[in-house]
C-alpha cells in the first residue's frame, strides 16, 4: 500500500454551530483496543477548521485517507470511512475522547478506543537497538504449523521512530509506524478497515514476536536480517481449472441490471477481470492504482470489471460499494458477484481453480482465454516493490493489448 489527507465534514453550517469544533481541534492520540489480550492499537486523529469546516488527518507513517462525512448526533461526533463500510464514534471531554470503532461490514464488531490530547509519540521509545533493524528481513507467520506462511519484512528507523511494512505473498500489510524501547520493537496501523499491531523482542539479527489484528486474531511471527528476501511470484499462484477453458460472468450491477461477460462491451475486447472486495485495503489500494493509470488502460483498447465477493448480502453491500468506487474515481464496472468467504466464492467463477487472495488481476484475450493471472497486490508502503510491480503490470497491460490483435 498508501501522502493521503483525511478530511471530514461538519454535515451543515446549523450543525457546525451546535458543536463547538474549537474543543477537540488539535492532534489526538487514539488507540483502539483489543480486550482480549489487553493491548491497544494506536493511531493519530488530527482535528482542524478551515473556512467553518472540521477537518482531519488519520495518521499512519506517510499514510493519510481522505473522508467526506461527519455527522454529529448529540453528544457523539461520528466519523464515517470514505471507503470502508465502518465508523469512528467519538466523545470528547476535555483532554480526552472515548468511542468506538465499528466495521458494519461484520456481524457485531465494535472494539473500544480511547484517546487523550496532545500526545505525539505512538509507543513510549528509547533506544539506541542492539542491532541495525534497517532494511529486509525474511519473516515467516506461525511458523512450525500448518498455517506457516512466508513474507517480507522492510523497515526504517529515524532515531527511535520506526517506518515499515510486511509483504506476503498476497498482499503487504500496508503502512505501519511505530519504534522501540531497548529491544522491545512496536508497529501499528489503521485504515478504517484493519487495525494491526506488531510486537517483537530483538536478539542479535532475530526479531521474535506476535502479530495482532482487530479483535481476536493473534498469530506469531519470527525475522531474520536477510538483504535478499523471497517469496512466490505473483504470476504463479492462482490457476485455470484449464488453460484452454474460456472465462464467463453474468452479475449484478451495483448501479442495477446484470453484466455478462457476453455483453457487446466486451465482445473482441482484451479485459481485465479484477477480483475484489469493499471490505479489503489491498483490493483499494489496486483499484486506486488502476484509476491512475486509466489513459493508458483505455488507449490500449482494454475493458475492466469488478467481481466483488462481500461479508453482506446485496441490498446492504450496494451502498458501501457505491461509496468505495466514487472516492476512488473507479471507472469500470462493480459487479456483486457473492460471498466473501473463499470456498464459496470459487462457485461463482468455476474456471478458477483457486480464490488465494483479494485481489486478484485476470488478463483476459479477446477470445476470453486467460492470458496472465496477478495474485494479491503490493501497495504504496512497499515501496521499491511497488515500483517494480507497477512497472510489470505496465508491460503485462501493453502485451495483453498486442496479443489481442492476433486472438480475436
Amino acid at each position: 500500500m498508501w501522502p493521503w489527507i483525511v478530511v471530514l465534514f461538519l454535515a451543515s453550517c446549523q450543525e457546525a454551530k451546535q458543536f463547538n469544533s474549537a474543543d477537540i481541534c488539535g492532534l489526538w492520540k487514539i488507540e483502539v483496543g483489543i480486550t482480549e489480550a489487553d493491548k491497544q492499537i494506536p493511531f493519530f486523529l488530527e482535528f482542524i477548521e478551515v473556512d467553518e469546516h472540521l477537518k482531519a488527518s488519520v495518521w499512519n507513517g506517510d499514510e493519510q485517507i481522505v473522508h467526506d462525512s461527519i455527522h454529529i448526533v448529540g453528544d457523539t461526533v461520528v466519523v464515517e470511512s470514505p471507503y470502508f463500510n465502518s465508523t469512528l464514534e467519538l466523545v470528547f471531554e476535555g483532554n480526552t475522547v472515548t468511542g468506538y470503532f465499528i466495521d458494519y461490514s461484520r456481524q457485531d464488531y465494535k472494539m473500544p478506543l480511547t484517546g487523550k490530547y496532545n500526545l505525539s509519540q505512538r509507543f513510549r521509545h528509547s533506544g539506541p537497538l542492539e542491532t541495525a533493524v534497517d532494511g529486509k528481513w525474511q519473516v515467516v507467520f506461525s511458523p512450525n504449523s500448518e498455517d506457516a506462511y512466508n513474507a517480507i519484512g522492510l523497515f526504517e528507523t529515524d532515531n527511535n521512530s520506526m517506518k515499515g511494512t510486511f509483504i506476503t505473498e498476497t498482499g503487504d500489510y500496508r503502512f505501519l509506524e511505530g519504534g522501540f524501547a531497548g529491544n522491545q520493537l512496536q508497529l501499528s496501523t489503521f485504515d478504517g478497515a484493519h487495525a494491526f499491531l506488531f510486537e517483537a523482542a530483538l536478539n542479535k539479527d532475530t526479531l521474535k514476536g506476535w502479530f495482532y489484528s482487530g479483535k481476536t486474531w493473534k498469530e506469531p511471527f519470527v525475522a531474520r536480517k536477510d538483504e535478499e528476501p523471497t517469496l512466490i511470484s505473483p504470476y504463479q499462484m492462482t490457476e485455470m481449472v484449464d488453460a484452454e477453458k474460456t472465462v464467463s460472468f453474468d452479475f449484478q450491477s451495483i448501479d442495477g441490471g446484470v453484466v455478462s461477460s457476453s455483453d457487446s462491451t466486451y465482445a473482441n475486447r482484451p479485459m481485465l477481470i479484477q477480483i475484489m472486495g469493499s471490505w479489503c485495503p489491498n483490493c483499494m489500494d489496486e483499484m486506486l492504482f488502476l484509476a491512475k493509470n486509466k489513459s493508458l488502460i483505455e488507449d490500449l483498447g482494454i475493458q475492466v470489471v469488478a467481481l466483488s465477493f462481500e461479508r453482506l448480502n446485496f441490498e446492504k453491500a450496494q451502498k458501501p460499494l457505491q461509496k468505495l468506487r466514487d472516492h476512488l474515481n473507479v471507472f469500470y464496472p462493480i459487479l456483486y458477484a457473492g460471498e466473501a468467504k473463499k470456498s464459496e466464492a470459487l462457485k461463482s467463477v468455476p474456471w478458477l481453480k483457486q480464490i488465494k487472495s483479494y485481489p486478484t488481476l485476470i488478463y483476459v484475450l479477446p477470445n476470453k482465454q486467460v492470458y496472465k493471472i496477478h495474485t494479491g497486490f503490493y501497495g504504496p508502503s512497499t515501496k521499491s516493490y511497488y515500483e517494480k510491480q507497477s512497472k510489470e503490470m505496465f508491460d503485462d497491460l501493453r502485451q495483453l493489448s498486442k496479443l489481442s490483435a492476433t486472438t480475436q
